[in-house]
């Protein structure tokens, strides 16, 4: 074995120390994938994806010629989601498409490469000693024009620090929007419990703290809290129903949250600038430059 002394550097992830707290990004990896494709002089823009795109598009859409340079960019991408959650449903969307891209899913890559360069020297942002865990639970209903299925999403704060996103199709189809998310308040659940458990074993977390989670669906939450079954939610698979019983066990605690201030939002749908801006330095992520400026 040998000491490496403080970690810089590991697999195109940099990390910077600054007053005890840490700056982790990726900008040499992004900066190596717009040279790649010869794009590190395009003009940059402020969101990775318009409010207004439809994905998917109509069959007849002329396809892309080069599938191998679509998938080398679009696994490069998933990589650089590591310290950027603000890409991370612009790359799922794009990802269900690797098998026959058109040239449209083309052209909305090359837009998020011209997001990246705008963005270079953003990243997560750790700081401070709190280990309260929050979580934000949100979804899409019926989010997804290809098949209909609602996109699931997450993000979990450690002490105000991002540490756990996800961004992700359901594997059902649901039949309305409170169940579309319950089912993402399942995720959720599962996620944030198995964060839990990792902090008991490493002895920096106890069975009294209780999680958050914070959800903007008044219907979900009723559902999640109310334990008597009704027409309404007979169709909803047993698997799911687990959250009341970790609600009742006390080992999580569910709350409301505005849809303007729940952060999750921003890993299931196109945002309007101004609002995509606000969820993503509320999630942590900012400019490195602003980080020395301070």
């Amino acid at each position: 074995m040998q000491d490496l002394r403080v970690l810089h550097y590991i697999l195109g992830l940099e990390i910077d120390f600054w007053k005890g707290h840490a700056f982790i990004s990726q900008s040499r990896y992004a900066i190596s994938m717009l040279r790649k494709l010869h794009m590190e002089n395009y003009k940059g823009i402020d969101t990775p994806m318009e409010h207004t795109v439809k994905v998917p598009i109509k069959d007849d859409e002329k396809s892309f010629e080069d599938i191998t340079l679509y998938r080398s960019l679009i696994g490069s991408l998933i990589w650089l989601t590591v310290t950027r959650p603000d890409l991370s449903f612009c790359v799922h969307k794009l990802s269900q498409h690797m098998q026959d891209p058109k040239l449209y899913h083309w052209k909305l890559a090359k837009k998020v490469l011209r997001y990246i360069s705008s963005t270079l020297d953003y990243g997560l942002f750790y700081e401070g000693e709190d280990l309260t865990l929050i979580a934000f639970s949100d979804s899409d209903f019926a989010g997804d024009r290809l098949d209909r299925k609602s996109i699931s999403a997450y993000t979990i704060f450690l002490g105000g620090n991002l540490v756990s996103w996800l961004s992700k199709g359901q594997a059902t189809i649901p039949l309305s929007s409170c169940e579309a998310e319950y089912k993402s308040l399942t995720t959720t659940t599962k996620e944030i419990l198995w964060i839990k458990r990792l902090l008991l074993e490493l002895k920096c977390y106890t069975d009294e703290d209780l999680p958050i989670i914070k959800n903007d669906n008044i219907s979900a939450q009723t559902l999640a809290n109310n334990p008597v079954f009704h027409a309404r939610s007979k169709h909803i698979e047993v698997a799911h129903h687990f959250v009341r019983e970790k609600i009742i066990g006390r080992e999580i605690s569910l709350e409301h949250v505005s849809s303007s201030n729940c952060v999750a939002n921003l890993l299931t749908k196109p945002l309007l600038k101004n609002v995509f801006m606000k969820m993503r330095s509320n999630l942590g992520l900012i400019s490195k430059s602003m980080l020395i400026g301070t």
